[in-house]
């Protein structure tokens, strides 16, 4: 039995690799991967892809009952021999038992030596020998039975149980392993169907910043000088591990993308406050005009491998604070909700391929070895800007946009906009509107040196919130509310490094 559920269980081995071979070449090649667009291919979900192929990977058939057989019971015979020997017991037992003598005959007469009178009852015991004679017996007889009963059938079947107690452990140890082998067949195939998704979407991204180049050969217009319109407090701090990405997207590729006029203006003025006045070194700043697709993914890895440039700057040994500030575009999926910061090589209609996560950069950043992770964002995400929709043919009213978070502990995130809002910009300071309250409060709060009471996060956003709110109403007459979150909201600003 052992050999045959061995010989079964490999053949169904070889059986499950040919099938993965073939099944995965069947779907890298015929199945066509779904779109997103015209023409845009999208990356299937691993357990899509794995749900479509179980199909045919079926499972091995089981050789063992689904758990360990269990030990005949001896309670029916018992039960059966007991109950005969008591019918025994009893039926001899009344031969023994008590009984009343009456006198017999004109002159009575004797029992066990004692004379009864005539007429006279006497009440004679039990006879203690024959009681335990019939006790024997009764004994003997359930004996007897429990071995016939027992070697009618049990005998059988606890020998049945003893063999299958010594094959089971080989059984399922059989199963088990064809089970493994089915699952790594299965898993090579979905590897195969995924890496053929993902080699389509790269040639078909590749393809698109071609032609975005290809359409606008003189590229972005050269960015104007930069003259601070705020300066940074100096305050003397001085945080030497400290690592931070700094990025001004003001110019995109795309003739139709509306530039942001201010956004490396504003990328500039952060540099400044987080050299001068929180202490970082300039030579660990990481600093961007115009970052591409390739250029983010450079900086904070990819989704498969989060060790970027920004991991890269940091020392394992000293976990570092990390800070991260963004200015520029920011756009939602139509279809799934995603969103996404636009690089400046990117086209808004194919932005599920050209845009860069916003959640793919939080999980990246919650896997570096950071002490404290601070993300400072001036984009918002509802696909409007001033100058009109970055979306075509969709209404902003529709769009549903997912709000990821950065789940490392310790970790912060300050943000211009509600997702179904803009971020507007202060013309008179020539900066983003949310940017330049940021900094103006932060010079506000540190224009004496560092306070005796570290400033929250959640200090300095509730300071910035109503101004953002006020200002932008005047303004623009519009609703534009920064959103705070994080861990560390309430902690002490964890980048200042008092000495």
């Amino acid at each position: 039995m052992i050999r045959s559920v061995l010989v079964r269980t490999g053949v169904f081995a070889v059986l499950v690799g040919v099938m993965g071979v073939s099944v995965a070449a069947q779907s890298a090649v015929e199945t066509p991967a779904p779109t997103a667009g015209v023409g845009a291919p999208i990356v299937p979900s691993r357990l899509d892809v794995v749900r479509q192929l179980e199909v045919q990977f079926p499972m091995p058939e089981q050789p063992y009952s689904p758990i360990a057989p269990a030990r005949p019971g001896a309670g029916v015979p018992t039960i059966i021999g007991l109950l005969a020997g008591a019918g025994a017991f009893v039926g001899t037992a009344t031969l023994c038992g008590k009984q009343d003598i009456t006198g017999d005959g004109p002159y009575g007469t004797f029992v066990n030596g004692k004379y009864v009178a005539p007429g006279a009852v006497l009440a004679v015991a039990a006879n203690g020998g024959c009681l335990a004679g019939s006790a024997a017996g009764a004994a003997l007889t359930t004996t007897f039975l429990v071995r016939m009963v027992r070697s009618s059938g049990y005998k059988k079947d606890l020998a049945q149980y003893e063999k299958d107690l010594q094959q089971y452990p080989v059984q399922k140890a059989a199963f088990d392993r064809a089970v493994a082998q089915r699952q790594q067949a299965l898993d090579s195939a979905a590897t195969v169907v995924i890496a053929e998704a993902e080699r389509k979407v790269r040639e078909y991204r590749e393809a698109e910043l071609a032609r975005i180049a290809a359409s606008n050969p003189r590229g972005p217009a050269p960015e104007p000088a930069y003259v601070p319109s705020i300066i940074p407090p100096k305050t003397g701090l001085v945080n030497p591990d400290a690592v931070a990405v700094v990025i001004g997207n003001r110019a995109y590729s795309r003739s139709e993308v509306p530039p942001v006029d201010y956004a490396v203006r504003d990328a500039e003025a952060m540099r400044q406050f987080l050299v001068a006045t929180f202490g970082f070194r300039e030579e660990n700043i990481i600093f961007e005009r115009n970052a591409s697709y390739s250029t983010m993914q450079r900086i904070f890895g990819s989704e498969r491998d989060f060790k970027g440039q920004l991991y890269n700057f940091m020392d394992p040994a000293k976990p570092s604070d990390v800070f991260v500030f963004y200015s520029g575009h920011g756009a939602p999926d139509p279809g799934s909700g995603t969103a996404y910061l636009v690089p400046s090589d990117a086209d808004p209609q194919s932005i599920g391929l050209t845009g860069f996560p916003v959640k793919q950069i939080y999980n990246n950043l919650a896997q570096l070895p950071a002490s404290s992770i601070t993300v400072v964002m001036d984009a918002c995400f509802s696909g409007l800007t001033d100058r009109g929709s970055l979306l075509r043919g969709i209404s902003p009213l529709t769009l549903r946009v997912e709000n990821p978070v950065l789940a490392a502990a310790n970790s912060v995130v300050l943000t211009a906009s509600r997702s179904t809002e803009v971020s507007g910009w202060y013309d008179q300071e020539q900066h983003g509107l949310f940017t330049y309250t940021f900094l103006d409060q932060v010079k506000k709060t540190f224009a004496n040196g560092v306070p005796d009471s570290v400033p929250s996060a959640k200090f300095l956003a509730d300071q910035v919130t109503p101004e953002v709110v006020r200002m932008s109403r005047r303004i623009r007459q519009r609703e534009q509310t920064p959103q705070l979150f994080g861990a560390g909201v309430d902690t002490p600003l964890p980048f200042i490094k008092k000495p």
